[in-house]
């Protein structure tokens, strides 16, 4: 399989930057056949914040959502103003690049071969494409938890370095600033990191993650406490996201996390059901699936699409069954095979442990086809070793079965002679 990679693509840097230009062509091409406007209501309030912060310094009093997204679209707007194909361009290019992280990433855990396939399949992986043309913070997620992840994770079986520990908890502190989901994910790493790390740098590895994270995160907690008057991490709105269990009545339907509590059956069924549902092969839970929802954010806000392909339907249906269905069915064979080989185990439990984070997560609140998508890129990664193993067993079973049939064929005399060449016999004699 390296053969083959490097025989079409030539040494790991030119690799790297085939993934990068098919990955930001691909893109290119997609966002240009957008609408100039918002496929998520969302995008509205993200939006708005950071047209707040360039006008007045501030994302506005109306604005509860985690802040980094804003300051993301504030930049952007600086540098090319308040224009949405400007922000699909710069999200092309992150994405782009954030193949190129995934193949290092690929390569540093399951060799060279599983590096540029993984690359690959991330430079036109469905999803992956079409988050970077919506506005919507999954894609500046995905990016920044990818780049931790790569500060993160040791070369080879060496040792972890302070500084990246330290990096990785900077670079996750702001991808929880994005998304607060990832503050779960932290810990995760964090537990991981006692179980990995020898005995005498645990302690200071773990301190150096949860510092390079609290840096980033503790102004923003800061800034809430004065605005709300309560100790808050990040956003607001986390309780509200609760779901309300249907067992409970009157008041107590409001104090979500009592209810919670007093009917434990009935969310862990309830936690059970999105837990699957979190790996479902095809996009569903969109209200801008519902025409007349997209009619009426449309008359609200003139830039909110009002006409598109991009709902569910029978060929996106299709197109994500064909995509995601082979990437997890491989994922399954590179997580079996990785099991297999001791040396790989600590890098196929981060994999997991990231993975798993995200789905645990979610299952409390509610699960969306897009919420997964920032720990697919190490699926995609599995999915790269699992067709790694799969070609090279494949090769070795064409090998084998032409030695056979090779053998088969020849006489015991010629036989003879290729074991002993100084026997051999010229036949023209």
């Amino acid at each position: 399989m390296k053969s083959v990679l490097c025989s079409v693509f030539g040494t790991w840097h030119r690799t790297l930057l085939s993934v990068f230009i098919v990955g930001l062509l691909i893109r290119g091409i997609f966002v240009l056949t957008l609408q100039d406007g918002f496929y998520f209501p969302d995008s509205i309030e993200y939006s708005g914040a950071a047209h707040n912060l360039l006008i007045s310094g501030q994302l506005g009093e109306a604005y509860n959502r985690p802040p980094a997204y804003p300051l993301f679209l504030a930049a952007i707007y600086t540098l090319f103003g308040e224009r949405i194909l400007a922000v699909r361009l710069v999200e092309s290019i992150m994405g782009a690049l954030l193949a190129v992280i995934i193949a290092s990433i690929g390569k540093r855990i399951g060799g060279q071969a599983a590096g540029a396939i993984a690359g690959i399949l991330w430079s036109g992986y469905p999803l992956g494409v079409f988050i970077a043309g919506v506005l919507y913070p999954t894609n500046l997620l995905t990016v920044l938890l990818a780049c931790g992840v790569l500060c993160f994770l040791p070369n080879s079986q060496q040792e972890f370095s302070s500084k990246r520990v330290f990096v990785a908890g900077v670079l996750w502190g702001l991808a929880a600033l994005t998304i607060p989901v990832v503050l779960a994910t932290i810990v995760v790493i964090g537990l991981w990191l006692i179980y990995w790390a020898g005995r005498g740098n645990r302690l200071r590895l773990l301190s150096l993650l949860f510092l390079g994270a609290v840096v980033v995160v503790l102004p923003w907690a800061i800034r809430d406490f004065y605005v709300y008057g309560r100790v808050i991490i990040i956003e607001p709105r986390m309780v509200q996201h609760l779901p309300t269990m249907r067992s409970a009545e009157g008041e107590l339907r409001s104090r979500k996390i009592e209810a919670i509590l007093n009917h434990q059956g009935e969310f862990a069924a309830r936690f059970a059901n999105q837990f699957f549902h979190f790996w479902t092969l095809y996009p569903d839970r969109m209200a801008m699936d519902r025409q007349e929802y997209r009619e009426q954010w449309h008359e609200k806000d003139q830039r909110v699409v009002k006409d598109t392909i991009l709902i569910a339907n029978d060929l996106i249906d299709a197109v994500s069954l064909l995509s995601t269905g082979p990437l997890f069915l491989f994922a399954i064979i590179g997580t079996l095979a990785m099991c297999v080989e001791q040396k790989r185990r600590r890098d196929l439990s981060l994999m997991w442990a990231l993975i798993l984070s995200f789905a645990v997560i979610y299952s409390m609140f509610v699960t969306r086809t897009r919420y997964r998508i920032p720990i697919e890129p190490y699926i995609t990664i599995l999915s790269a070793y699992g067709l790694k193993m799969a070609w090279s067993i494949l090769a070795r079973g064409s090998s084998l079965a032409y030695l056979i049939t090779a053998t088969s064929l020849k006489t015991p005399a010629r036989i003879m002679t290729q074991v002993y060449p100084e026997n051999r016999v010229d036949e023209d004699k």
